[in-house]
């Protein structure tokens, strides 16, 4: 294994590669090393772990800019697959869903964890993180009302794009909430017959994030 971090366009990137690649790689989008059980078991297995911290941009239209570009980038420099795996955990949700509305040729799986899928729910009011999200996106809390491009806004575009999904969450999330959230995507594939890997775990909070028995999300990325 080895694991490189270096500068890109003034932020810094981390590329874990393995004993033997396959070409394979895994961007999770923030949170790196954030309950990365599942993630340290397909290092293993070759594939590479890729991030990029444009942290407290919240998957803006300027991140998913800079995204485009250090995905070429890393595309060509590591001898990587043109397809990515996104991982895309609490916030990182807004990440990776708008990478891919934005750029579906060059995704082909995602893992939402407790996503955040509406900003009107989270940051909270008040935050640090609410008053970036303003800024990111030219927003207000009047304006943030009535926005469409919150995730939850797109489900039938991005469900049109038909990019496998994988998505887990707790149903007593108490910071990202389970029923402004991830139930509201369960529950749009259901009324529209849409098939979606889900896995609801009863009880649980937004953290622990993923599975204590990872057999699901490596399933989900091997198959």
């Amino acid at each position: 294994m080895e694991e490189l971090k270096f500068m890109f366009q003034g932020y810094e990137a981390t590329v874990i590669r393995p004993d033997k690649p396959n070409g394979k790689w895994i961007w999770k989008t923030e949170f790196l090393y954030a309950f990365d059980k599942a993630e340290r078991e397909l290092l293993d297995s070759g594939y590479t772990r890729v991030y990029y911290q444009i942290s407290h941009q919240y998957g803006s239209y300027r991140a998913v800019r800079r995204m485009h570009e250090f995905h070429s980038f890393v595309v060509k420099e590591f001898g990587l697959d043109e397809k990515c795996l996104l991982f895309g955990f609490s916030r990182g949700g807004l990440y990776a869903f708008n990478y891919a509305l934005f750029y579906p040729e060059r995704v082909e799986k995602i893992y939402l964890d407790a996503p955040v899928l509406d900003m009107r729910s989270w940051p909270p009011k008040g935050s640090a993180e609410r008053e970036q999200v303003y800024g990111e996106y030219d927003l207000t809390e009047e304006t943030l009302a009535h926005f469409k491009g919150h995730p939850i806004e797109n489900l039938s575009e991005f469900f049109g794009l038909r990019i496998p999904l994988l998505l887990v969450a707790g149903d007593a999330d108490e910071i990202v909430p389970f029923e402004e959230n991830a139930k509201k995507m369960i529950d749009f594939c259901r009324e529209k017959g849409i098939e979606i890997t889900s896995v609801v775990k009863p009880g649980c909070k937004h953290h622990p994030h993923s599975l204590e028995d990872t057999a699901p999300i490596l399933e989900f990325v091997q198959k």
